[in-house]
Protein backbone atom coordinates (compact mmCIF):
# COMPACT_ATOMS: atom_id res chain seq x y z
CA UNK A 1 0.00 0.00 0.00
CA UNK A 2 1.62 3.48 -0.67
CA UNK A 3 0.38 6.78 1.10
CA UNK A 4 1.11 9.99 -0.17
CA UNK A 5 0.89 13.39 1.39
CA UNK A 6 2.00 13.52 4.92
CA UNK A 7 2.32 9.78 5.03
CA UNK A 8 -0.97 8.70 7.10
CA UNK A 9 -2.98 5.64 6.35
CA UNK A 10 -6.67 6.65 7.07
CA UNK A 11 -8.91 4.14 8.23
CA UNK A 12 -12.44 4.99 7.80
CA UNK A 13 -14.25 6.08 11.10
CA UNK A 14 -17.74 5.36 9.07
CA UNK A 15 -17.94 2.66 6.28
CA UNK A 16 -21.10 3.17 3.92
CA UNK A 17 -23.04 1.07 1.45
CA UNK A 18 -21.14 0.42 -1.03
CA UNK A 19 -18.94 -2.14 0.33
CA UNK A 20 -18.99 -5.09 -2.33
CA UNK A 21 -18.21 -5.31 -5.92
CA UNK A 22 -20.65 -4.35 -8.53
CA UNK A 23 -20.98 -5.30 -12.58
CA UNK A 24 -19.00 -3.66 -14.94
CA UNK A 25 -20.05 -0.01 -15.79
CA UNK A 26 -21.82 0.24 -12.04
CA UNK A 27 -20.96 1.65 -9.00
CA UNK A 28 -22.26 2.69 -5.46
CA UNK A 29 -21.25 6.11 -3.47
CA UNK A 30 -23.18 7.68 -0.62
CA UNK A 31 -24.39 9.74 0.33
CA UNK A 32 -25.59 11.63 -2.55
CA UNK A 33 -23.62 14.13 -4.21
CA UNK A 34 -25.83 17.10 -3.16
CA UNK A 35 -24.91 19.66 -1.06
CA UNK A 36 -23.78 18.64 2.75
CA UNK A 37 -22.13 20.79 5.32
CA UNK A 38 -19.00 19.24 4.24
CA UNK A 39 -19.83 19.83 0.71
CA UNK A 40 -21.21 23.07 -0.23
CA UNK A 41 -22.34 23.26 -3.67
CA UNK A 42 -19.48 26.02 -5.09
CA UNK A 43 -16.72 25.04 -3.81
CA UNK A 44 -14.80 22.16 -1.10
CA UNK A 45 -13.17 23.44 2.09
CA UNK A 46 -9.52 22.23 2.93
CA UNK A 47 -9.54 19.35 5.13
CA UNK A 48 -6.87 17.78 6.93
CA UNK A 49 -4.67 14.25 6.40
CA UNK A 50 -6.07 12.68 8.73
CA UNK A 51 -10.04 12.78 7.98
CA UNK A 52 -11.79 10.67 5.27
CA UNK A 53 -13.59 12.62 3.08
CA UNK A 54 -17.21 12.05 1.33
CA UNK A 55 -16.81 11.09 -2.11
CA UNK A 56 -19.10 10.81 -4.92
CA UNK A 57 -19.01 11.02 -9.16
CA UNK A 58 -16.75 7.96 -9.15
CA UNK A 59 -15.29 8.56 -13.16
CA UNK A 60 -12.95 6.47 -15.37
CA UNK A 61 -11.28 9.02 -18.05
CA UNK A 62 -13.66 11.36 -17.38
CA UNK A 63 -16.39 8.98 -18.20
CA UNK A 64 -19.12 8.11 -15.20
CA UNK A 65 -17.70 4.27 -14.82
CA UNK A 66 -21.73 2.91 -15.05
CA UNK A 67 -21.89 4.28 -18.62
CA UNK A 68 -17.71 2.97 -19.37
CA UNK A 69 -17.94 0.35 -22.12
CA UNK A 70 -14.43 0.72 -23.39
CA UNK A 71 -12.08 -2.28 -21.89
CA UNK A 72 -8.61 -1.86 -20.61
CA UNK A 73 -6.00 -2.93 -22.93
CA UNK A 74 -2.75 -4.64 -21.69
CA UNK A 75 0.10 -1.95 -21.53
CA UNK A 76 2.59 -3.27 -24.47
CA UNK A 77 3.14 0.12 -25.81
CA UNK A 78 3.47 1.44 -22.69
CA UNK A 79 0.62 3.56 -20.37
CA UNK A 80 -0.58 6.10 -22.29
CA UNK A 81 -1.11 4.07 -25.43
CA UNK A 82 -3.94 2.50 -27.28
CA UNK A 83 -7.01 5.24 -27.72
CA UNK A 84 -9.99 6.14 -25.82
CA UNK A 85 -11.93 3.43 -27.16
CA UNK A 86 -8.86 0.88 -26.26
CA UNK A 87 -6.88 2.85 -23.53
CA UNK A 88 -3.79 0.99 -22.22
CA UNK A 89 -4.44 3.36 -18.60
CA UNK A 90 -7.50 4.90 -16.82
CA UNK A 91 -7.72 7.74 -14.56
CA UNK A 92 -10.20 7.02 -12.15
CA UNK A 93 -11.41 10.22 -10.04
CA UNK A 94 -13.72 10.87 -7.50
CA UNK A 95 -15.16 14.02 -6.38
CA UNK A 96 -14.30 14.71 -2.72
CA UNK A 97 -16.01 16.94 -0.11
CA UNK A 98 -12.74 18.63 1.07
CA UNK A 99 -9.04 19.24 0.24
CA UNK A 100 -5.88 17.37 1.25
CA UNK A 101 -8.03 14.60 3.07
CA UNK A 102 -7.08 10.69 2.51
CA UNK A 103 -8.47 8.81 -0.20
CA UNK A 104 -7.71 4.84 -0.63
CA UNK A 105 -8.19 2.95 -3.62
CA UNK A 106 -7.54 -0.62 -4.01
CA UNK A 107 -7.36 -2.81 -7.19
CA UNK A 108 -8.26 -6.67 -7.55
CA UNK A 109 -6.57 -8.04 -11.49
CA UNK A 110 -5.16 -4.18 -12.16
CA UNK A 111 -2.67 -2.01 -10.06
CA UNK A 112 -2.78 1.77 -9.73
CA UNK A 113 -0.44 4.28 -9.88
CA UNK A 114 -0.78 7.85 -8.25
CA UNK A 115 1.30 9.08 -11.68
CA UNK A 116 1.85 8.30 -15.00
CA UNK A 117 4.94 10.48 -14.77
CA UNK A 118 6.24 9.85 -11.45
CA UNK A 119 6.03 6.50 -10.84
CA UNK A 120 6.00 3.34 -12.89
CA UNK A 121 5.73 0.41 -10.32
CA UNK A 122 2.02 0.12 -9.74
CA UNK A 123 0.07 -1.24 -6.16
CA UNK A 124 -2.57 -3.17 -5.28
CA UNK A 125 -3.38 -0.20 -2.97
CA UNK A 126 -2.89 3.61 -3.24
CA UNK A 127 -3.85 6.15 -0.78
CA UNK A 128 -3.80 9.44 -2.00
CA UNK A 129 -4.83 12.89 -0.85
CA UNK A 130 -7.87 14.86 -2.66
CA UNK A 131 -6.88 18.70 -4.63
CA UNK A 132 -8.30 21.41 -4.73
CA UNK A 133 -10.33 22.50 -7.80
CA UNK A 134 -11.55 25.36 -9.52
CA UNK A 135 -15.14 24.24 -8.81
CA UNK A 136 -15.04 21.19 -7.04
CA UNK A 137 -12.18 19.04 -5.34
CA UNK A 138 -10.87 15.24 -6.58
CA UNK A 139 -8.88 12.23 -6.04
CA UNK A 140 -7.42 10.70 -8.73
CA UNK A 141 -5.23 7.97 -9.58
CA UNK A 142 -4.46 5.57 -12.72
CA UNK A 143 -5.44 1.53 -12.85
CA UNK A 144 -3.84 -0.67 -15.65
CA UNK A 145 -3.64 -4.42 -16.06
CA UNK A 146 -1.43 -7.23 -17.20
CA UNK A 147 -3.60 -9.96 -16.43
CA UNK A 148 -6.41 -10.81 -19.21
CA UNK A 149 -10.06 -11.01 -17.07
CA UNK A 150 -11.36 -8.35 -15.12
CA UNK A 151 -9.84 -5.41 -12.81
CA UNK A 152 -11.86 -4.38 -9.81
CA UNK A 153 -11.61 -1.41 -8.18
CA UNK A 154 -12.88 -0.34 -4.41
CA UNK A 155 -12.51 3.70 -3.57
CA UNK A 156 -12.64 4.61 0.14
CA UNK A 157 -13.56 7.65 1.83
CA UNK A 158 -16.07 8.47 4.30
CA UNK A 159 -18.38 6.35 2.00
CA UNK A 160 -17.22 3.84 -1.22
CA UNK A 161 -17.85 3.19 -4.36
CA UNK A 162 -16.66 0.37 -6.47
CA UNK A 163 -16.33 -0.25 -10.52
CA UNK A 164 -15.52 -3.73 -12.17
CA UNK A 165 -13.70 -3.04 -16.04
CA UNK A 166 -12.97 -5.73 -18.30
CA UNK A 167 -8.94 -6.36 -19.28
CA UNK A 168 -8.05 -7.12 -22.82
CA UNK A 169 -4.68 -8.24 -24.23
CA UNK A 170 -4.19 -6.91 -28.69
CA UNK A 171 -3.07 -9.09 -31.52
CA UNK A 172 -0.36 -6.46 -31.71
CA UNK A 173 0.62 -6.77 -28.09
CA UNK A 174 2.06 -10.53 -29.57
CA UNK A 175 5.77 -10.46 -28.07
CA UNK A 176 6.48 -14.56 -26.97
CA UNK A 177 6.45 -18.17 -29.15
CA UNK A 178 6.82 -21.44 -27.91
CA UNK A 179 7.64 -23.47 -29.71
CA UNK A 180 7.34 -27.75 -28.92
CA UNK A 181 7.01 -30.93 -31.08
CA UNK A 182 5.07 -34.01 -30.21
CA UNK A 183 7.69 -36.11 -30.92
CA UNK A 184 11.69 -35.97 -30.36
CA UNK A 185 12.67 -38.79 -32.70
CA UNK A 186 10.68 -40.51 -35.32
CA UNK A 187 10.66 -43.06 -38.69
CA UNK A 188 11.03 -41.54 -41.58
CA UNK A 189 7.99 -41.50 -43.14
CA UNK A 190 6.22 -40.74 -40.05
CA UNK A 191 4.58 -37.37 -38.87
CA UNK A 192 5.30 -34.34 -35.73
CA UNK A 193 3.20 -31.81 -34.98
CA UNK A 194 4.58 -28.81 -34.47
CA UNK A 195 3.16 -26.89 -31.24
CA UNK A 196 2.73 -23.42 -31.16
CA UNK A 197 1.39 -20.34 -28.38
CA UNK A 198 1.67 -17.27 -28.54
CA UNK A 199 1.90 -14.82 -25.76
CA UNK A 200 2.24 -11.31 -24.85
CA UNK A 201 4.76 -10.28 -22.62
CA UNK A 202 2.86 -10.78 -19.32
CA UNK A 203 2.09 -14.55 -20.33
CA UNK A 204 -1.69 -13.56 -21.68
CA UNK A 205 -2.50 -15.84 -24.88
CA UNK A 206 -2.96 -13.80 -27.83
CA UNK A 207 -5.59 -14.73 -30.64
CA UNK A 208 -5.30 -14.27 -34.56
CA UNK A 209 -1.27 -14.17 -34.22
CA UNK A 210 0.07 -14.95 -37.25
CA UNK A 211 3.30 -17.25 -37.23
CA UNK A 212 5.66 -18.17 -39.69
CA UNK A 213 7.01 -21.40 -39.60
CA UNK A 214 9.88 -22.80 -41.97
CA UNK A 215 11.60 -26.29 -42.52
CA UNK A 216 14.94 -26.67 -44.65
CA UNK A 217 14.72 -26.62 -47.95
CA UNK A 218 16.94 -29.68 -48.12
CA UNK A 219 15.55 -31.53 -44.76
CA UNK A 220 14.22 -34.90 -44.36
CA UNK A 221 10.65 -33.28 -43.57
CA UNK A 222 7.72 -31.31 -45.41
CA UNK A 223 4.66 -29.65 -44.27
CA UNK A 224 0.90 -31.13 -45.14
CA UNK A 225 0.78 -28.61 -48.75
CA UNK A 226 4.49 -30.10 -49.61
CA UNK A 227 6.20 -26.92 -48.89
CA UNK A 228 8.65 -26.21 -46.94
CA UNK A 229 7.06 -22.73 -45.70
CA UNK A 230 4.13 -23.01 -43.66
CA UNK A 231 1.65 -19.79 -41.46
CA UNK A 232 -0.77 -20.71 -39.02
CA UNK A 233 -3.33 -18.12 -37.12
CA UNK A 234 -3.52 -18.96 -32.87
CA UNK A 235 -7.08 -19.74 -31.76
CA UNK A 236 -8.40 -18.19 -28.79
CA UNK A 237 -5.98 -20.08 -26.57
CA UNK A 238 -3.20 -18.79 -28.54
CA UNK A 239 -2.47 -21.93 -29.76
CA UNK A 240 -1.89 -23.20 -33.08
CA UNK A 241 -0.18 -26.93 -34.56
CA UNK A 242 0.69 -28.16 -38.15
CA UNK A 243 1.65 -31.42 -39.34
CA UNK A 244 5.38 -31.96 -40.36
CA UNK A 245 5.43 -35.23 -42.82
CA UNK A 246 9.26 -36.36 -42.52
CA UNK A 247 10.90 -38.11 -45.16
CA UNK A 248 14.46 -39.92 -45.58
CA UNK A 249 16.70 -39.35 -42.61
CA UNK A 250 18.90 -36.95 -40.14
CA UNK A 251 18.11 -33.86 -37.75
CA UNK A 252 15.54 -32.13 -38.74
CA UNK A 253 14.50 -28.28 -37.71
CA UNK A 254 11.19 -26.43 -37.22
CA UNK A 255 11.69 -22.93 -37.47
CA UNK A 256 8.79 -20.26 -35.47
CA UNK A 257 8.67 -16.67 -35.68
CA UNK A 258 5.87 -14.20 -35.62
CA UNK A 259 5.08 -11.81 -38.24
CA UNK A 260 3.46 -8.80 -36.96
CA UNK A 261 4.82 -5.37 -37.82
CA UNK A 262 3.57 -3.37 -34.69
CA UNK A 263 6.58 -1.95 -33.43
CA UNK A 264 7.04 0.16 -35.99
CA UNK A 265 7.01 -0.01 -39.96
CA UNK A 266 10.51 -1.49 -40.29
CA UNK A 267 10.39 -4.05 -37.19
CA UNK A 268 8.55 -7.27 -36.66
CA UNK A 269 6.65 -6.88 -33.09
CA UNK A 270 8.02 -10.49 -31.71
CA UNK A 271 12.10 -8.87 -32.76
CA UNK A 272 11.77 -5.26 -31.63
CA UNK A 273 13.56 -3.96 -28.42
CA UNK A 274 11.45 -3.31 -25.09
CA UNK A 275 11.05 -0.20 -24.22
CA UNK A 276 9.37 -0.97 -20.67
CA UNK A 277 6.04 0.45 -20.54
CA UNK A 278 5.39 -1.26 -17.56
CA UNK A 279 7.84 -3.45 -14.88
CA UNK A 280 8.48 -6.87 -16.18
CA UNK A 281 8.76 -5.63 -19.91
CA UNK A 282 10.85 -7.63 -21.32
CA UNK A 283 12.92 -8.55 -24.66
CA UNK A 284 10.89 -10.57 -26.85
CA UNK A 285 11.33 -13.86 -27.50
CA UNK A 286 12.37 -14.22 -31.31
CA UNK A 287 12.38 -16.71 -33.66
CA UNK A 288 12.28 -20.56 -31.82
CA UNK A 289 13.80 -23.62 -33.07
CA UNK A 290 13.08 -27.19 -32.13
CA UNK A 291 14.65 -30.50 -33.57
CA UNK A 292 13.71 -33.83 -33.88
CA UNK A 293 15.82 -36.65 -35.54
CA UNK A 294 14.27 -38.67 -38.36
CA UNK A 295 15.61 -42.36 -38.08
CA UNK A 296 16.05 -43.30 -41.93
CA UNK A 297 14.52 -47.09 -42.15
CA UNK A 298 17.06 -49.58 -42.12
CA UNK A 299 17.17 -53.36 -41.95
CA UNK A 300 20.53 -55.63 -41.04
CA UNK A 301 20.83 -58.97 -40.58
CA UNK A 302 22.44 -59.98 -36.89
CA UNK A 303 22.80 -64.08 -37.66
CA UNK A 304 24.24 -66.06 -39.60
CA UNK A 305 27.39 -64.42 -40.32
CA UNK A 306 28.24 -63.75 -43.44
CA UNK A 307 29.83 -66.68 -44.94
CA UNK A 308 28.53 -69.02 -42.77
CA UNK A 309 28.14 -72.81 -44.54
CA UNK A 310 25.37 -75.17 -43.64
CA UNK A 311 24.60 -78.74 -45.12
CA UNK A 312 21.20 -79.34 -46.70
CA UNK A 313 18.83 -80.38 -44.26
CA UNK A 314 20.39 -78.59 -41.20
CA UNK A 315 18.48 -76.31 -39.32
CA UNK A 316 19.73 -72.54 -38.79
CA UNK A 317 17.97 -69.56 -37.35
CA UNK A 318 17.81 -65.74 -39.06
CA UNK A 319 18.65 -62.80 -37.10
CA UNK A 320 17.92 -58.81 -37.73
CA UNK A 321 17.50 -55.68 -36.48
CA UNK A 322 15.59 -52.74 -38.22
CA UNK A 323 15.70 -49.29 -37.46
CA UNK A 324 13.39 -46.22 -38.69
CA UNK A 325 10.65 -49.13 -38.87
CA UNK A 326 7.61 -49.44 -37.61
CA UNK A 327 6.74 -51.95 -35.25
CA UNK A 328 4.49 -54.27 -37.24
CA UNK A 329 6.24 -54.26 -40.45
CA UNK A 330 6.03 -57.23 -42.41
CA UNK A 331 8.99 -59.39 -42.90
CA UNK A 332 9.68 -62.52 -45.27
CA UNK A 333 12.83 -65.27 -46.08
CA UNK A 334 13.22 -65.91 -49.53
CA UNK A 335 15.25 -68.99 -50.67
CA UNK A 336 15.39 -68.38 -55.07
CA UNK A 337 11.75 -67.65 -55.64
CA UNK A 338 9.79 -69.56 -52.92
CA UNK A 339 8.67 -68.15 -49.60
CA UNK A 340 10.48 -69.64 -46.40
CA UNK A 341 8.47 -67.71 -43.73
CA UNK A 342 6.84 -64.54 -42.91
CA UNK A 343 7.59 -62.40 -39.52
CA UNK A 344 7.18 -58.86 -38.38
CA UNK A 345 9.28 -56.48 -36.96
CA UNK A 346 8.76 -55.99 -32.91
CA UNK A 347 8.59 -52.97 -30.82
CA UNK A 348 12.58 -53.12 -30.47
CA UNK A 349 12.92 -53.32 -34.08
CA UNK A 350 14.52 -57.44 -33.59
CA UNK A 351 13.09 -59.55 -35.96
CA UNK A 352 14.03 -63.47 -36.19
CA UNK A 353 13.04 -66.69 -38.15
CA UNK A 354 13.61 -69.68 -35.69
CA UNK A 355 14.94 -73.32 -37.70
CA UNK A 356 15.28 -72.34 -40.99
CA UNK A 357 16.00 -75.59 -42.75
CA UNK A 358 18.82 -75.29 -45.24
CA UNK A 359 17.83 -75.87 -48.65
CA UNK A 360 19.47 -75.30 -52.63
CA UNK A 361 17.45 -72.64 -54.11
CA UNK A 362 18.04 -69.44 -55.59
CA UNK A 363 21.84 -68.63 -57.74
CA UNK A 364 24.96 -69.12 -56.33
CA UNK A 365 25.53 -68.93 -52.45
CA UNK A 366 23.10 -65.83 -52.31
CA UNK A 367 19.68 -67.70 -52.73
CA UNK A 368 18.71 -67.21 -48.97
CA UNK A 369 17.13 -63.02 -49.22
CA UNK A 370 15.17 -61.23 -46.26
CA UNK A 371 12.88 -58.43 -47.83
CA UNK A 372 11.68 -56.12 -44.74
CA UNK A 373 8.37 -53.89 -45.99
CA UNK A 374 9.60 -52.15 -49.08
CA UNK A 375 13.28 -51.90 -48.00
CA UNK A 376 15.74 -53.47 -50.68
CA UNK A 377 15.85 -57.03 -50.05
CA UNK A 378 18.82 -58.22 -48.00
CA UNK A 379 20.45 -61.32 -49.25
CA UNK A 380 21.80 -63.89 -46.68
CA UNK A 381 25.50 -64.23 -47.25
CA UNK A 382 25.42 -68.03 -46.68
CA UNK A 383 26.58 -71.53 -48.21
CA UNK A 384 24.16 -74.67 -48.63
CA UNK A 385 26.18 -77.90 -49.28
CA UNK A 386 24.48 -80.91 -50.49
CA UNK A 387 24.48 -83.58 -47.77
CA UNK A 388 23.48 -86.97 -49.37
CA UNK A 389 24.55 -90.74 -50.61
CA UNK A 390 26.11 -89.91 -53.96
CA UNK A 391 26.52 -93.63 -55.09
CA UNK A 392 27.60 -96.79 -54.20
CA UNK A 393 28.93 -99.86 -55.56
CA UNK A 394 29.78 -103.66 -54.37
CA UNK A 395 33.03 -104.21 -53.69
CA UNK A 396 35.10 -107.34 -52.04
CA UNK A 397 34.54 -105.97 -48.78
CA UNK A 398 30.42 -105.46 -49.36
CA UNK A 399 28.83 -102.13 -50.38
CA UNK A 400 30.80 -99.01 -50.80
CA UNK A 401 29.25 -96.04 -50.34
CA UNK A 402 30.39 -92.30 -51.38
CA UNK A 403 28.91 -89.64 -48.84
CA UNK A 404 28.47 -85.89 -50.02
CA UNK A 405 29.35 -84.38 -46.62
CA UNK A 406 27.67 -81.20 -46.66
CA UNK A 407 29.39 -78.54 -44.65
CA UNK A 408 29.60 -80.77 -41.49
CA UNK A 409 32.54 -79.63 -39.60
CA UNK A 410 35.52 -82.08 -38.41
CA UNK A 411 34.48 -84.61 -35.81
CA UNK A 412 30.88 -84.76 -37.12
CA UNK A 413 30.04 -88.35 -37.10
CA UNK A 414 27.72 -89.98 -40.22
CA UNK A 415 25.70 -92.89 -39.96
CA UNK A 416 24.59 -94.89 -42.76
CA UNK A 417 21.56 -96.79 -42.29
CA UNK A 418 19.89 -99.60 -43.98
CA UNK A 419 15.90 -99.22 -43.40
CA UNK A 420 16.63 -97.25 -40.45
CA UNK A 421 18.88 -99.08 -38.50
CA UNK A 422 22.55 -97.72 -38.00
CA UNK A 423 24.63 -99.96 -40.08
CA UNK A 424 28.28 -98.36 -40.01
CA UNK A 425 29.52 -94.90 -39.26
CA UNK A 426 32.34 -92.36 -39.95
CA UNK A 427 33.84 -89.41 -38.55
CA UNK A 428 34.34 -86.30 -40.57
CA UNK A 429 37.76 -84.93 -40.54
CA UNK A 430 38.01 -82.58 -43.32
CA UNK A 431 34.74 -80.01 -43.93
CA UNK A 432 33.52 -80.11 -47.40
CA UNK A 433 35.37 -83.51 -48.65
CA UNK A 434 33.37 -86.95 -49.95
CA UNK A 435 33.73 -89.36 -47.23
CA UNK A 436 33.52 -93.05 -47.81
CA UNK A 437 30.77 -95.88 -45.78
CA UNK A 438 31.10 -99.28 -46.23
CA UNK A 439 28.20 -101.90 -45.43
CA UNK A 440 27.57 -105.46 -45.79
CA UNK A 441 25.84 -106.32 -49.27
CA UNK A 442 22.62 -106.49 -48.11
CA UNK A 443 19.52 -105.16 -50.01
CA UNK A 444 17.50 -102.52 -48.59
CA UNK A 445 17.45 -98.80 -48.42
CA UNK A 446 20.18 -97.00 -47.20
CA UNK A 447 20.10 -93.25 -46.24
CA UNK A 448 22.77 -91.19 -44.58
CA UNK A 449 22.13 -89.11 -41.07
CA UNK A 450 23.83 -87.20 -38.58
CA UNK A 451 22.30 -86.44 -35.00
CA UNK A 452 22.50 -82.74 -33.75
CA UNK A 453 21.27 -80.78 -30.53
CA UNK A 454 18.32 -79.98 -32.79
CA UNK A 455 17.83 -83.15 -33.83
CA UNK A 456 18.89 -85.66 -36.39
CA UNK A 457 19.58 -84.46 -40.05
CA UNK A 458 19.31 -86.86 -43.20
CA UNK A 459 20.74 -86.74 -46.54
CA UNK A 460 18.75 -85.26 -49.05
CA UNK A 461 18.23 -89.38 -50.93
CA UNK A 462 17.42 -92.37 -49.96
CA UNK A 463 19.62 -94.77 -51.49
CA UNK A 464 17.50 -98.20 -52.79
CA UNK A 465 20.23 -101.30 -52.52
CA UNK A 466 18.25 -104.46 -54.37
Amino acid sequence: MRVLRGGAVVVAATLLAGCGLLPFGSSSSSPSPTPTETMPATACPAGDSVTAPDISAFTANGVPVEQVTSPLVVPYNGLEGGTPERPMSMRLEVVTSTSGSPVRFRATGGLLLASLVDDTLGEAEVTVFSEPGVEKCVAAVYLFSTAVGTANVYVEGLNSATAIFPVVTAREAARDIALSLTETSVDAGASVEALLRVTDVFGNPIENASIDLSLPPKGPGRFITGANTFTVLTDPKGRASVEVQTRGGGNLTVSAKGDLAACSPAENQYACLADRPVPGFAEASGEQKARVRVIEPRAEVTEPKPGTAYSTGETFDVLGKATGVREGTTVALIVGDLPLGASTVKADGTFEFRSVVAQRGGTGDLGYVVKVGDLKPLPLDVTVKDFTIVSYKRVDEGLRFRIAAGAWKAGTIIELTRDGTPVSKIEVTSPGAEVILFAPDVPGFYQVQVDTPRGIVYGLEVEPVL
